[in-house]
């Protein structure tokens, strides 16, 4: 991968990252009448920006096809046997931050229920039963909005258990080009993958759907050659799509056509997977200036997504519980303004020092767990060529 495209991935990562939060800390700000009345340019432009989270996690399972799915293409290339370390590397990434992620979640809903108990935040429709131990143990299983509903007020974990199906389902699909297993297990690991595709898609067609997008980013990491060679025009025509499906997709010709929705999605992934493929073939790719910036955001940005749900509830029910129930639904002041922005602090904040104890310590348990897999692999070797000689030894005997 080049620089410039490393740096551009770098970006895009925590701009993704931060225009969920920003669309989550949008609570805070009442527009319902941002048709109807006339308002400041802030007004405008919160209102315009703080409603991209969904494209972003769609941005988000194209890049983690690219970088992830590209690396299984790779390694079935080499011919060499390659799941272990794959899943060892996969497992680590989520699970060093989705653990302490969870923990963090019930802490704080725990504290936030106990102080702002009349705000009504922790009460909302759809988090029923949200709270119960049950609900850590079915978030670890990676079936939060799957087959069990989610953990705490931290609803955005559903995507990492998509995507930790995406991991598992892509090498198992693509296992019978790998010549290094037997045909035994290659067509046995197909056989899984299907059938753990079909179970998946029986709750509801997010898995399949989501899995297509986030092919189409592994995809663009083996094109031969881009769609369009020119980056300023791939980049215009994703960002043509983005602001058109912010636009117009929503309100209640959306509603009454619930499959806009999938087409925007499809649109947004196909134009994103679009401009990384002409990056891949620029040789001179977009100038991201402050790139060590870039990179710094990009490292703690999938710490930010992973905890910042419970800290705007936490600050939502904490103001309704200052200023009252429905202080959140008045036109906003400039407290309105402050709260939300000092909500983005703390979020960003908070992420960062989360992320210094286990996004940053990933690569320290991946060599910790190759390690350990390696050396199990040594006893059982001497294991093995003990026991060899000492049948060989009886049957001198």
């Amino acid at each position: 991968m080049s620089v410039a495209l490393s740096n551009f991935i770098h970006a895009a990562r925590w701009i993704a990252a931060f225009a969920v939060l920003l669309a989550h800390a949008g609570v805070l700000i009442a527009l319902s009448d941002i048709m109807v009345a006339p308002h400041g340019p802030l007004v405008y432009v919160w209102w315009f920006a703080a409603a991209f989270s969904h494209q972003a996690v769609t941005v988000f399972f194209v890049l983690s096809g690219f970088l992830v799915g590209g690396r299984v293409f790779t390694a079935i290339e080499r011919q060499r046997p390659f799941l272990r370390a794959y899943f060892i590397d996969r497992v680590s990434r989520i699970y060093i931050v989705l653990a302490p992620a969870l923990a963090l979640t019930f802490a704080l809903d725990a504290v936030g229920r106990g102080l702002f108990a009349g705000a009504g935040v922790y009460e909302l429709t759809g988090l029923e039963g949200a709270y119960e131990p049950s609900r850590i143990l079915t978030t670890l299983a990676m079936q939060q909005h799957i087959w069990a509903g989610q953990a705490g007020t931290n609803g955005p974990l559903w995507s990492l258990a998509c995507e930790f199906w995406f991991y598992l389902l892509f090498p198992l699909l693509l296992l019978p080009f790998a010549r290094c297993y037997s045909k035994t297990v290659r067509r046995a690991a197909f056989c899984a993958g299907v059938l753990l595709l079909l179970l998946l898609s029986l709750p509801s067609l997010r898995i399949p759907f989501g899995f297509a997008i986030w092919s189409m980013g592994a995809l663009a990491a083996r094109a031969p050659r881009p769609l369009l060679r020119s980056k300023s025009l791939s980049f215009l025509l994703f960002l043509a799509v983005v602001v058109v499906a912010r636009l117009a997709v929503r309100g209640p010709f959306v509603e009454a056509h619930p499959a806009l929705h999938d087409v925007a999605d499809a649109l947004t992934a196909a134009t994103f997977a679009n401009l990384l493929t002409t990056l891949r073939f620029c040789e001179i790719g977009f100038c991201v200036r402050h790139a060590a910036l870039h990179r710094r955001l990009a490292d703690f940005s999938f710490s930010l997504y992973a905890t910042h749900m419970p800290i705007v509830f936490f600050f939502w029910a904490g103001t309704g519980h200052i200023f009252g129930k429905d202080w959140h639904r008045l036109l906003p002041t400039p407290a309105h303004w402050i709260a939300a922005a000092t909500v983005l602090l703390v979020a960003l904040a908070a992420a960062w020092v989360f992320s210094l104890a286990t996004e940053a310590r990933t690569a320290a348990l991946r060599r910790m767990l190759h390690a350990a897999f390696a050396m199990a692999d040594r006893r059982a070797r001497l294991g093995e060529r003990a026991r060899w000689v000492g049948q060989g030894r009886a049957e001198g005997l």
